[in-house]
């Protein structure tokens, strides 16, 4: 009886020193990132009689893997999110600027203009007008400078977060590798690198949104179009390369085969910094610059217009108050040799019934093409094609734009972006006062031209865009309320996603209070199983004393 006690107590002792190791464990890992709650399953060990004691079935983490999954989801929308939002509001406090932004010097532009109405034969108001002018100049400069740091900035931050990406599927797939060689060379579960590869796909997903599944132990992870970053244990890497249409822009691509990418379709990259960066790129920041340029475009084209209608204080014609650029032509990899794609801004000009000038500018981004015998102009914004009969001779004259195709050969194609970077390129034209137009053309020092030009301030000089500052009204607004939305959204998945972490939690989360209730209860474990033990050993010393 003595040595069945014995063993009995050994056991027990054992199975209490298992339960204080893993209740040590989890308090020492209770700040650990992604480290699981583990628990001890005891079992009675089968025998006749009395039983012969303990022992540890199994010490598992407690963990849910579908919570686990949506928690990982939520985190991923509100990475993408913080990202969209964080970059988007730098724009919308740009934009909305009270002090800084392009109202208050549009309005102090046109004021300008009035007071050379007012007094055309006065050079100090003329003076005052070019001030303005040069200021408005500057600061559509900045603007557009600006903005095209931010571009720059995500394109940088786009190689940072692929490098990223590609660190956490190589360690999945690591993980997947350690974990099948331990199980099969202990029989174990190895708690701790399950907790490592959750807690990789869990930051992987913060990057980029992907598709989690797994088989015989091993997870294969993918995007959302099915292509794998994870397959076993080994990893596919993305890459970050030159748009083949726009060469100043950067897209994500996959390996195909050795030496062989191809880029990814941007609405299979959701979710995490990627998608919020992509997102931002995309909805956010390419519109703005697009529509601020057609904002500088459209006051560069109607005021030159008008102006060359007018006489100066010289006698002489008007000439250009402001320049401006040309649309930027964008050449795609693999066109053919000499073939070449002119595009150049249409005149304003003077619509039926109406007196003053206007342009037809979209603010979209268009791609010609050349398929068989027909050219195809699309509208990437709005996805519609336009078609032209092949001519060696032709120009293509379509929403304020001239086409100029030159040797374009079948599957040639260009990427034509007419107002993008054109605000950067827009400046005053004259150096002197003297040369301001305002006169009609049998009166050099009258103001019925100055007239005519404060008048494009409340006219639908952008066409269905409205004025000038309908336009950029329009504009804040759309950015604003964007803006906002990006907020909302927000605030609402980030609500979300502390519901779910804080379910999760309940389950593989270390409670402290737990964690030393069950300290004093595995301690008094261990202490009885010892007295066991002492016990026997007392049992067993009288039985040898007897003689």
């Amino acid at each position: 009886m003595a040595s069945s006690m014995l063993s009995i107590g050994v056991s027990g002792l054992q199975a209490a020193q298992t339960a204080l190791a893993t209740n040590s464990n989890n308090i020492a890992n209770v700040y650990t990132p992604g480290y699981s709650r583990e628990t001890v399953e005891l079992s009675g060990n089968s025998g006749e009689g009395v039983g012969t004691g303990v022992s540890v079935s199994s010490i598992s983490r407690q963990t849910d893997s579908y919570l686990s999954a949506q928690l990982d989801s939520a985190m991923s929308a509100s990475a993408a999110l913080e990202t969209h939002e964080s970059n988007l509001s730098q724009i919308d406090n740009l934009l909305a600027d009270d002090e800084a932004g392009l109202a208050p010097l549009m309005q102090e532009f046109f004021g300008a203009i009035e007071g050379v109405a007012s007094q055309p034969s006065d050079p100090a108001a003329r003076e005052s007008l070019l001030g303005s002018a040069e200021s408005l100049a500057g600061q559509f400069n900045a603007f557009s400078d600006y903005l095209d740091d931010m571009d720059s900035a995500v394109n940088s931050q786009l190689g940072n977060v692929v490098g990223d990406i590609n660190n956490a599927t190589s360690q999945i797939a690591s993980l997947n590798e350690q974990i099948s060689l331990t199980r099969a060379r202990t029989g174990e579960e190895p708690l701790g690198l399950l907790d490592q590869r959750d807690q990789a796909v869990t930051d992987l997903q913060t990057l980029v949104g992907v598709e989690v599944q797994e088989q015989d132990g091993r997870l294969s992870v993918s995007l959302g179009n099915g292509q794998l970053l994870v397959n076993g244990s080994s990893s596919h890497e993305l890459a970050v390369q030159s748009d083949p249409q726009d060469a100043s822009r950067s897209v994500v691509t996959y390996s195909v085969a050795q030496g062989v990418t191809t880029a990814i379709d941007e609405d299979q990259l959701e979710g995490g910094t990627l998608g919020g960066l992509l997102s931002f790129r995309s909805d956010s920041l390419e519109p703005t610059q697009n529509q601020l340029g057609q904002l500088a475009a459209g006051l560069a084209l109607t005021f030159n217009a008008q102006h060359a209608a007018g006489i100066d204080a010289n006698g002489n014609a008007g000439e250009d108050f402001f320049t401006l650029g040309s649309p930027d032509v964008l050449t795609t990899t693999g066109n053919t040799s000499g073939s070449k794609l002119v595009v150049e801004f249409a005149p304003a000009t003077q619509q039926e019934g109406e007196d003053f000038y206007s342009v037809a500018l979209t603010g979209d981004d268009y791609r010609l093409s050349l398929d068989g015998d027909k050219y195809q102009l699309e509208n990437q914004s709005t996805g519609e094609v336009f078609y032209y009969d092949y001519d060696s001779d032709i120009e293509i004259s379509q929403d304020g734009l001239v086409f100029t195709p030159e040797g374009m050969s079948d599957g040639d194609s260009y990427t034509i972006q007419p107002t993008r970077n054109i605000a950067d390129t827009f400046g005053v034209a004259i150096d002197e006062g003297a040369e301001i137009a305002a006169g009609s053309s049998d009166a050099s020092l009258d103001n019925r031209n100055i007239l005519a030009l404060q008048s494009l301030q409340s006219s639908d000089a952008l066409g269905s865009a409205g004025s000038f500052n309908d336009h950029y009204a329009s504009l804040v607004s759309q950015v604003g309320n964007q803006t906002r939305q990006v907020q909302v959204n927000l605030e609402a998945q980030q609500g979300l996603t502390q519901q779910l972490s804080a379910a999760d939690q309940s389950i593989s989360g270390v409670n402290l209070d737990e964690e030393a209730a069950d300290l004093i209860r595995y301690q008094q474990y261990y202490q009885a199983n010892a007295q066991v033990i002492q016990t026997a050993s007392t049992v067993l010393d009288t039985i040898l004393n007897i003689r």
